[in-house]
């Protein structure tokens, strides 16, 4: 539950205006890669 939490922390600061943010890490890679974890790991936690 933590490591969903976190995601979603962490997508609400990539919503964010943060040019450093944008910079590093573009909005659409960083929600592809959060919808991926977010599919993978409650998989895995059911195994």
């Amino acid at each position: 539950m933590s490591i969903v939490f976190d995601l979603e922390r962490t997508n609400q600061l990539n919503l964010l205006p943060d040019k450093d943010l944008v910079d590093l890490c573009p909005h659409i890679e960083s929600y592809q890669v959060t919808k991926n974890l977010l599919f993978f790991f409650p998989l895995q936690s059911k195994n």
